[in-house]
């Protein structure tokens, strides 16, 4: 959060969210702040680049997928307005009105507040995030007790009842990453969702790790396995996960600092489907615009367009999707000031 930024306008399109079965809800993380530990500085001016970057953390197995799924274009329906204002340094609060064809408007108020314990350039700790409307209140709180270990919990409360509940704890090593998530999970009596992630770095290019899945509730357990690695270089990077759940499948590439572009193959076993997007992303920094765009085996075609001004802290979004095979069609406006 800058202190210098006062006012912060955003008007765009809403767009569903689609998620797994089981899944349960979660808060819209494109709106969270992107933290990222750093690794340990070195011990020694004396070790060597290879040995350096053999000690960087590989991040976390979740989000494997993460520069992938940034490339693929989202598309939005209706349009959304938001109004963030900065209150002091580190508090501030925000108005949402969703506009959409396919459910009635609505508003949401959120506030964000941000510590002043540092970790880095960055990284600034706790970090506590809460939202109101619909009659539905969300909050995320993260904090980072060192480098090597953070911690997250998220709530959701409806009708004075806790609908969800979430909570988080990571390590971060000089070459693993170990996160141990409980979903509406309780010790004393067996239920919920507990689920554990490890990702282990083998070489500089190389990393591997997996993802065990408990499920306790409703007089029955059930548990899923899926291992998962990641391999890359300097601009390119392959990413496969596969389990009992289903197989994703990410490659990556940097064509350059203004275009990217990705492919993502994705296959569901519980339900008997899969579909491959093909994705790009071209950003114009003279023209302060870029776009992204996307097909997919489905016969859908995406395209999210932002146009920014470089005299006044606007930024106009235009989204658009058919999907040839459906005859559907779904576009989206957006308007943003700061």
């Amino acid at each position: 959060l800058e202190a210098t930024l006062l006012y912060t306008i955003k008007f765009e399109g809403m767009g569903n969210t689609v998620a797994h079965a089981k899944s349960p809800p979660v808060m819209d993380h494109a709106a969270l702040p992107e933290i990222e530990i750093d690794p340990k500085p070195e011990e020694s001016s004396s070790v060597s680049k290879d040995d350096s970057s053999k000690q960087s953390n590989p991040g976390s197995f979740e989000e494997l997928p993460r520069k992938t799924k940034e490339v693929i274009a989202t598309p939005f329906e209706g349009c959304r307005f938001t109004w963030n204002k900065m209150i002091t340094e580190r508090f501030q609060a925000s108005h949402t009105i969703n506009m959409s064809s396919f459910k009635p408007a609505s508003y949401k108020f959120g506030a964000t507040y941000v510590g002043d314990k540092k970790l880095g350039p960055n990284e600034q700790y706790p970090i506590l995030i809460s939202e109101y409307g619909s009659g539905v209140v969300q909050f995320q709180g993260i904090h980072s007790f060192s480098k090597e270990i953070q911690a997250k919990a998220v709530i959701h409360a409806t009708d004075k009842t806790f609908s969800m509940y979430q909570a988080d704890v990571g390590y971060k090593g000089d070459n693993c990453s170990l996160q141990l998530t409980g979903v509406n999970a309780s010790i004393i009596n067996p239920q919920g969702i507990w689920v554990g992630h490890y990702l282990q770095k083998i070489t500089k290019s190389l990393a591997l790790g997996g993802e065990l899945l408990f499920q306790h509730g409703m007089g029955a357990k059930s548990a899923a396995l899926t291992f998962g690695g990641r391999y890359k270089d300097a601009n390119s990077e392959l990413v496969v996960k596969t389990g009992e759940q289903g197989t994703n499948l990410c490659y990556y590439c940097k064509g350059n600092e203004q275009v990217e572009c990705a492919v993502e193959f994705e296959y569901v076993k519980q339900i008997g489907e899969s579909v491959t997007t093909f994705g790009y992303s071209v950003d114009l920094p003279k023209g302060l615009s870029k776009f992204k765009g996307s097909i997919d085996s489905d016969w859908s075609v995406t395209g999210v367009l932002e146009k920014r001004f470089e005299a006044f802290p606007f930024c106009f979004t235009l989204s658009g999707l058919l999907n040839h095979k459906k005859n559907q069609a779904k576009f989206g406006v957006g308007f943003t000031i700061g």
